[in-house]
């Protein structure tokens, strides 16, 4: 098969890895691509959707795989249905449960599936009027994509008038037309489940636990994702029946009840209270990053022919094995001074010193390579991944080649997978 990938940060490095190990690939592209991936993909530096839709009808690929929302909400897969291509990615329609917050809320409700209470709200006036009946801790959330940085945990009623100060008066992530959805701040812990549907059938694609925020013991503003341990930790037996039933189940016949024709992955975003209930807090509607890294590394079939078997709406005949006795750990090295401002263009010397293997992996997310320097390109740099039969055994491995990494700038948190 001919495959594109489109994409050009670490998830798309980790989801090239994986196609490109299958025996079904014949050649391998990736749109735009990074330093990274140019390893083991043909890269073309095009990113517009026309400019994709062009080189998708010279090269005629066998299948086209979406990985960033971006895309997904622009209706790339949509577009590329119409022209008969086979695609691993949801219409616009589909991908609207994560370009919405109001959606995704107005669909639980719809479908009887358990979520925070909230409300919207379309300016800053009425927003702050709600906010000041408010005492306890409030979560703020953009109705929009915002790159992982748009919900604002807020533990009092002044953080959350802030926050919605920034979105609708400093228009920090749209300049007209934005919206807020207020909701309970639900207490307890979170995991990130993944499941596969081709709009008929799912196939359960596994867990990872995600490190949002950028300080050691979860301190300061979210990113997009400072590490994942994979599976996550808290998901027992009972935990997964309830996920399945009340959240799994319930997604796949409201799409069906909805007249969604959704055939890619549905990422849930789930926290679980004091009592192992599980509550969605939302979803998205692609592989998530940095999880995807961690949860690949741990994949024992290939890839290529679900994903195949996703976008021909044959999963019925499908099957996914993970190594079930493995753990395995991602750690995000990042620019320093991220998610803020952050220098580009910065140097790392010495990456060729670091083999990738099936037990360990350098994913890149943004760099370059401008003669023989691999600059930076951005705030999340690497994705650094270990797989091993503990937890602290994946620590060691990663935080050793951490350390060796020779980047002035890079920063990175201390404590990814610790106390399990």
């Amino acid at each position: 098969m001919n495959v594109i990938v489109i994409g050009s940060g670490a998830r798309e490095h980790a989801l090239c890895r994986l196609i490109e190990k299958s025996y079904l690939c014949e050649h391998l592209y990736c749109f735009p691509g990074n330093f990274g991936i140019s390893q083991i993909a043909e890269c073309k530096n095009i990113s517009s959707i026309n400019e994709i839709i062009e080189e998708c009808q010279k090269i005629k690929p066998d299948l086209v795989i979406i990985g960033p929302e971006n895309y997904l909400s622009e209706n790339l897969a949509g577009k590329l249905r119409e022209l008969n291509f086979h695609v691993f990615g949801p219409d616009a329609q589909g991908a609207k449960l994560e370009s919405s917050k109001e959606f995704m809320k107005e669909f639980c409700q719809s479908h009887g599936i358990p979520t925070a209470r909230s409300q919207t709200f379309i300016s800053f006036d009425s927003a702050k009027t709600y906010l000041e009946s408010i005492s306890d801790s409030i979560v703020v959330k953009y109705d929009g994509l915002a790159a992982g940085k748009g919900v604002f945990v807020c533990s009092d009623r002044q953080e959350a008038i802030d926050a919605c100060y920034k979105i609708f008066e400093e228009k920090i992530f749209n300049k007209e037309n934005n919206k807020v959805i207020i909701e309970d701040f639900l207490e307890g812990k979170e995991l990130s489940f993944f499941t596969l549907t081709d709009g008929n059938n799912y196939l359960n694609f596994g867990s990872a636990q995600d490190y949002k925020r950028i300080g050691d013991n979860d301190t300061g503003p979210n990113t997009g994702g400072m590490g994942t341990i994979s599976p996550a930790p808290i998901l027992n037996e009972e935990l997964m029946k309830k996920i399945q039933s009340e959240i799994i189940e319930k997604t796949i016949s409201g799409l069906s009840k909805d007249k969604i024709d959704f055939q890619g992955v549905l990422f849930f975003g789930i926290m679980v209270d004091k009592n192992n209930n599980p509550y969605l807090l939302e979803y998205n509607t692609r592989f998530g990053d940095p999880e995807i890294q961690s949860i690949s590394m741990r994949m024992n079939s290939d890839f290529l022919s679900l994903a195949h078997a996703v976008a021909t709406k044959n999963l019925e005949y499908a099957n996914i094995e993970f190594f079930d006795d493995k753990k395995s750990i991602c750690l995000i090295l990042a620019t320093s001074g991220y998610p803020d401002n952050y220098p580009k263009d910065t140097i790392i010397k010495n990456l060729h010193d670091f083999s990738n293997d099936d037990r360990f992996y350098i994913f890149h997310a943004a760099t370059k390579k401008i003669g023989q320097n691999i600059l930076t390109n951005g705030g999340r740099v690497l994705s650094l991944v270990a797989m091993d039969t503990t937890y602290e055994e994946c620590r060691k491995k990663v935080y050793q080649i951490a350390q060796q990494i020779n980047w002035d700038y890079k920063y990175y948190r201390k404590d990814i997978g610790a106390n399990f």
